[in-house]
C-alpha cells in the first residue's frame, strides 16, 4: 500500500511501523514530500498490520523544514502557493487524528514544519545534539503549518510566544526541561530508547491505548478544525510579502536579509 511514495519509506518490525522522511540531504519539505505528508497518515490509519508508528528522518536531520528554493517559486506563483498551503491543514488534521500512537524519533535538527511534525506526535524522543525551532519569522512567514497551534499547548503561551516570534532554537535537552518533548538521550542511545518505548506500547492494551490517545487529542483536534485553515491563510498572506521574497533570496545568496515590513 506504500509503493507509490517517493520521499517517504516504510519499515516494519513486528507491529511497529517506521515512517522515514527521505529527501536528502536534510529532509527539507518540498512540494512532493509535502503532498505525501498530507495523506500518509490516512494510509497508516488503514494499515491493519501496525499498531505503533515511529516517525523519523533519514540521515543526519529529522527535517530542516521547508525547501527554500521551492518557496521562492511559490512567492511568484499564486497557484503553487495555494496548492502548498492547502495541504498544511490536512497534515495537522491527519496526524492528530491518527488513532495509533506515534513516536517522533528526532535524530537531528527539526526546524519549521519539521518541528511541527515532531511536536504533533504523541511522544517525542530526541538525540541530545538535535535542535528544535520554528523560524518562520526569520524568512518572513507566519507559523501557519501547525506551530502556532501546538507550541502554546506544550509549553504555555509565554514561552511559545518567545520562540515563535523570534525563531530562537532549543537544544533537545532544553526542550525536555521545559516540557516541549518527552525525552532527550545520547545519539547512540536513540534507536534503543525509541524501540523500547514502541515495544512497551505495542505490548499494551491496544484498544485502551488508542481510546486514551483519542481522549487526549480531542481538544487539540477541535482546535485544529477551528484554526488550521485560518493559520494556513495567514501564512499564505505573508508568503506573498516582499519581506518573505527578500528572506528567501538572502538565504540563497548567503547574506543577511533586509526587511522593510511589507
Amino acid at each position: 500500500m506504500y509503493k507509490h511514495y517517493e520521499f517517504i519509506r516504510f519499515d516494519r518490525r513486528g507491529r511497529v511501523l517506521t515512517v522515514t522522511m527521505d529527501s536528502p540531504p536534510l529532509n527539507a519539505v518540498g512540494r512532493a514530500l509535502h503532498d505525501e505528508l498530507s495523506y500518509v497518515f490516512l494510509d497508516v490509519a488503514r494499515d491493519d498490520e501496525c499498531d505503533i508508528v515511529i516517525l523519523t528522518g533519514a540521515g543526519r536531520a529529522f527535517s530542516a523544514g521547508a525547501d527554500l528554493p521551492g518557496l521562492l517559486k511559490a512567492t511568484e506563483d499564486k497557484a503553487l502557493r495555494t496548492a502548498l498551503l492547502s495541504r498544511a491543514p490536512a497534515i495537522v488534521h491527519n496526524l492528530l487524528g491518527l488513532e495509533k500512537p506515534i513516536i517522533a524519533k528526532v535524530n537531528g535538527h527539526a526546524m519549521g514544519l519539521g518541528a511541527t511534525l515532531a511536536l504533533l506526535c504523541d511522544v517525542v524522543i530526541a538525540s541530545n545534539d538535535a535542535r528544535i525551532a520554528d523560524p518562520h519569522v526569520g524568512i518572513g512567514l507566519s507559523a501557519g503549518d501547525g506551530g502556532a497551534l501546538i507550541w502554546p499547548q506544550l509549553i504555555g503561551y509565554a514561552r511559545a510566544r518567545h520562540h515563535l516570534l523570534t525563531g530562537d532554537p532549543l537544544t533537545a535537552t532544553e526542550a525536555e526541561a521545559i516540557g516541549l518533548i518527552h525525552k532527550a538521550v545520547a545519539a547512540d542511545e536513540l534507536d534503543a530508547a525509541v524501540d523500547a518505548y514502541a515495544d512497551r506500547l505495542a505490548s499494551g492494551a491496544t484498544m485502551a491505548i488508542r481510546a486514551t490517545k483519542r481522549s487526549i487529542n480531542m481538544e487539540l483536534c477541535r482546535q485544529a478544525i477551528a484554526t488550521a485553515e485560518a493559520h494556513a491563510g495567514l501564512e499564505s498572506y505573508t508568503m506573498a510579502s516582499n519581506d518573505h521574497h527578500e528572506a528567501v533570496l538572502a538565504f540563497i545568496e548567503k547574506r543577511a536579509p533586509v526587511f522593510k515590513g511589507d
